[in-house]
């Protein structure tokens, strides 16, 4: 197998849509081929690495030079591998903004404005820096978002359902006192379930 990680610029701007048609093909035509890799695409400029069978990813990349939506295509590396960095994307893709650059504390003083193919092709650290974030076992900073989003829903649920007894407790307590209040029945062990249910709450 191969990988391979070139850099290109936009013929001309990319709009959303045009950026989502471009990774449904990719993502369609990768997983047909047994192709991974990972797509950073911002200040319109392209930051890809692709891997697989070498029969595959040559060709491929020959078509990408000839495809008009790029222009000024430059391979970065091109390295034989006995294993994939990027087995959990078919293509990943991240766009590139000056907010999630601002996440990486090693490119403190890089900005949107670097991330062009002038700039990259001279500066193979941050490259790696860029790509590093999506090699396994890391995964999209997306992916890392939603585990957490789960993660915290998962302990606000079990917050809520605590909330709900300790809220049910109290209610049962009030009943029973408003209820034995009325028949003159409050007694001593009415008001210790009183106190060691508010001291449940705090």
């Amino acid at each position: 197998m191969i990988r391979v990680t070139y850099l290109s610029r936009a013929a001309s701007p990319l709009s959303a849509d045009d950026l989502l048609q471009l990774l449904k093909q990719c993502h369609q035509n990768n997983t047909a081929k047994g192709l991974t890799g990972m797509l950073l695409f911002g200040n319109d400029t392209f930051l890809q690495s692709i891997e697989g069978e070498k029969s595959v990813v040559e060709p491929l990349i020959e078509r990408i030079a000839q495809d008009t939506r790029h222009e000024n295509v430059k391979i970065l590396r091109r390295d034989e591998i006995s294993e994939r960095q990027f087995s959990d994307w078919s293509m990943g893709f991240e766009r590139v903004t000056e907010s999630t650059l601002a996440v990486i504390p090693s490119l403190r003083n890089f900005g949107l404005r670097n991330f062009s193919p002038e700039y990259l092709s001279e500066h193979d650290d941050i490259v790696d820096t860029l790509l590093e974030r999506h090699r396994a076992p890391h995964w999209d900073p997306l992916v890392r978002e939603l585990d957490a989003r789960d993660k915290l829903i998962k302990d606000l649920r079990i917050e809520l359902n605590a909330a709900r007894n300790h809220v049910g407790m109290a209610a049962l307590v009030l009943e029973t006192v408003i209820e034995v209040a009325k028949d003159g029945r409050l007694d001593d062990a009415h008001l210790e379930i009183c106190r060691s249910t508010l001291a449940s709450l705090r």
